[in-house]
């Protein structure tokens, strides 16, 4: 009986600790440089052409580099940004996206009217990973139908299911030390 029941317990450990990964989050440090065009008004920043994606690190790294193959939404802002989805992006099988929350805070450069800085809090998603919470840096330079660069940089969060597989790996080998003292 012992022997079936320590069987168990290290066939359970075994299978704990060999389940599949699940995905995780976007990594802490992975970011995104993306270049376009873009127009503003006293409301809103607009894209009259699909943006470039320039560097791209950490787990973003396999998207590459690509030319015209990001799509930019309407920034809405007055005073505040209205959240929504800002880009995607698709290059390599792979898509990216920023979702931005409402509230990102906008500065306009002080003597340089049109040049605005937008910085706020969102959602980027990536093929093969979890929706991570990101921050995003967005500036404008000299205003109307000038280049635009703006970066996205995500930041890790606790990923509950891989630490609740590792606790369940931990209580497994544990339970079979505590059956072999026992034998």
């Amino acid at each position: 009986m012992k022997k079936a029941l320590l069987g168990a317990v290290a066939a359970l450990a075994i299978a704990a600790m060999a389940a599949p990964a699940m995905a995780g989050p976007i990594g802490a440090g992975s970011t995104l440089s993306i270049t376009g065009v873009n127009s503003v008004s006293e409301t809103q920043i607009t894209f009259p052409s699909e943006g470039s994606l320039l560097v791209s690190t950490g787990d973003f790294a396999a998207l590459g580099t690509c030319f015209e193959c990001v799509e930019l939404q309407t920034i809405t802002y007055a005073p505040t940004v209205n959240g929504g989805l800002l880009f995607t992006i698709t290059n390599n099988l792979l898509t990216t996206s920023f979702s931005l929350d409402d509230g990102a805070t906008v500065t306009e450069v002080a003597g340089s009217p049109g040049t605005l800085n937008i910085v706020g809090t969102g959602t980027a998603s990536l093929t093969g990973y979890d929706d991570t919470i990101g921050t995003l840096a967005f500036s404008t330079q000299n205003g109307l139908a000038q280049n635009v660069t703006f970066s996205a940089t995500v930041t890790a969060v606790p990923e509950p299911a891989s630490l609740a597989l590792f606790g369940t790996a931990l209580l497994g080998m544990g339970l079979v030390r505590r059956a072999r003292r026992k034998v």
